[in-house]
């Protein structure tokens, strides 16, 4: 008898035989990331914003990319995002890993220098474009956790 997949794994969320874009090891938890993970846990995007020159970064690196000073204070983003860059992947990393998938970077606008990643959902993968605008959603992740993607907006 073979081993079973990663999908067929007993005790792994969404058993159901095949895997999506978010199934993988769970990220690591550390001080400059705790912030980021519990607010997405409540549904929420944050970033690093540094309290001496104001600028604002992610992903979160508990120093100031503009000043290097370390006094950070989460930043909320609310509202629409807009696609930067991105790509469709239609490789296969997993085992039963459903392709193609759009993985986007997205800018905010009020928040200079500030670009997440993630996946894009709502629409085929071949409708990213850049500058589309898309809305900041979260979905299950390894581990439990909440994993930021994005929403095609309508």
């Amino acid at each position: 008898m073979s081993e079973p997949t990663l999908a067929e794994a007993p005790g792994r969320p969404g058993d159901r035989g095949t895997m999506d874009a978010t199934t993988g090891i769970p990220p690591a938890v550390t001080e400059e990331t705790e912030t980021f993970w519990a607010a997405a846990r409540e549904g929420r995007l944050v970033v690093e914003g540094c309290s001496s020159c104001g600028a604002e970064s992610f992903p979160p690196r508990g120093i100031c990319r503009s000043c290097r000073g370390r006094a950070m204070i989460p930043v909320e983003i609310a509202g629409r995002g807009v696609i930067y860059s991105c790509t469709v992947n239609y490789q296969r990393w997993l085992p039963d890993l459903e392709v193609p998938y759009a993985i986007v970077l997205v800018e905010f606008p009020g928040h200079p220098g500030v670009r997440v990643a993630g996946r894009l959902r709502g629409c085929p993968p071949e409708a990213a474009a850049i500058g589309m605008a898309v809305e900041v959603g979260f979905e299950p992740g390894p581990g439990g956790f909440a994993i930021p993607s994005f929403v095609a907006a309508g």
